[in-house]
């Protein structure tokens, strides 16, 4: 059966939003400014994601890079834009918040999870994850099967 959104994308949406509440309580202790807090978990979401290996495990394992990429290579993610794509995410992170407040009025952990979770499926829905998938994951080796 072909649904719109599979279980392997839910799944991994719910993990991002946990992930993102981990990095909500990194931060949460030292920077008491809300919108600022917004920006800075949404930077260091995608900047310490790369540096934890979470976006090579996404090239190799990730419901969209499964689909884009030849499943008979090794791949691992680049960081060529490390910056520049943790500063996108941060902006996405902080609209996302800014919206999100206004609709259901909490600025907590469980806020962070929200967005973590609805910026997975959007960016998915969007093509995000694809250009991700095609541009940011070099081949390393052939596997051996």
């Amino acid at each position: 059966m072909n649904t719109i959104i599979s279980q392997k994308l839910i799944m991994e949406s719910i993990l991002v939003g946990i992930y993102s509440c981990f990095i909500y309580l990194l931060f949460s202790p030292f920077i008491k400014n809300f919108y600022i807090l917004l920006l800075v978990c949404g930077f260091f979401k995608h900047f310490l994601g790369s540096s934890f290996g979470l976006w090579t495990w996404y090239c190799n394992n990730g419901e969209t890079c499964l689909k884009v990429l030849s499943q008979d290579q090794y791949y691992m993610s680049n960081t060529t834009h490390l910056i520049r794509e943790s500063i996108y995410e941060s902006i996405l992170f902080f609209l996302f918040g800014i919206i999100l407040t206004k609709l259901i009025k909490i600025e907590n952990i469980y806020l962070f999870s929200i967005i973590g979770f609805i910026a997975h499926l959007i960016s998915d829905y969007i093509g995000i994850h694809k250009y991700f998938c095609k541009h940011s994951c070099d081949i390393i080796n052939e596997q051996n099967n």
